[in-house]
């Protein structure tokens, strides 16, 4: 019986360290590690050097300019490029002004060849030049262009320009097919 327990684990482990042979002969060990000393590091780019930006300093404010800004000198209307218009729009004013004013707020419509014949004076207004053409009995505004800025935020003016664009309205006495150059003087209401 001694002999047969001592052939049992004999064939036991012949099964074990032949099972053992074949699952290391079937399974693959990976690709080979190098060694931590023979693998040269990898190359690392130096970082980008850009040259530093450069920034204007802020221009020094005096308080004339600011004073100068709030407050400016009175001073005449520019002449326009051209002559006067061939019609008299004086009567069209309050128009020209609820169209503005509907659109872009409280703002003051004037004509600059009435503020010119009563020696009217400009104090931080916006001067707009309307190409202008008439009909029978009518004129119709195109497109502007800024004559004088004054102090008028440019997103008023472009809001002026854009209600007045296309528009058209009464003016007795107009011939047909006149062109002429309207220039618009353009505020805020006090």
């Amino acid at each position: 019986m001694q002999r047969f327990v001592l052939l049992s684990l004999l064939g036991i482990a012949v099964l074990l360290g032949g099972s053992l042979a074949v699952i290391l002969w079937m399974t693959d060990p990976g690709p080979a590690l190098p060694s931590p000393e023979s693998a040269p590091a990898p190359a690392v780019a130096p970082p980008e050097r850009r040259p530093p930006v450069v920034v204007a300093p802020l221009p020094e404010v005096k308080a004339s300019d600011v004073e100068a800004f709030e407050k400016p000198v009175p001073r005449s209307v520019p002449e326009p490029p051209a002559g006067p218009p061939p019609v008299d729009l004086a009567e069209q004013t309050r128009a020209l002004e609820s169209v503005v004013s509907s659109k872009c707020g409280r703002m003051q419509v004037r004509l600059g060849d009435e503020m010119r014949k009563g020696d009217e004076q400009i104090t931080g207004q916006a001067v707009l030049l309307f190409d202008a053409e008439t009909t029978a009995g009518r004129v119709k505004l195109g497109q502007s262009r800024l004559q004088s800025p004054g102090n008028m935020r440019q997103s008023l003016v472009a809001c002026a320009q854009m209600a007045l664009r296309g528009q058209e309205f009464g003016a007795p006495g107009a011939q047909p097919d006149q062109r002429f150059t309207l220039q618009v003087v353009l505020g805020m209401k006090e």
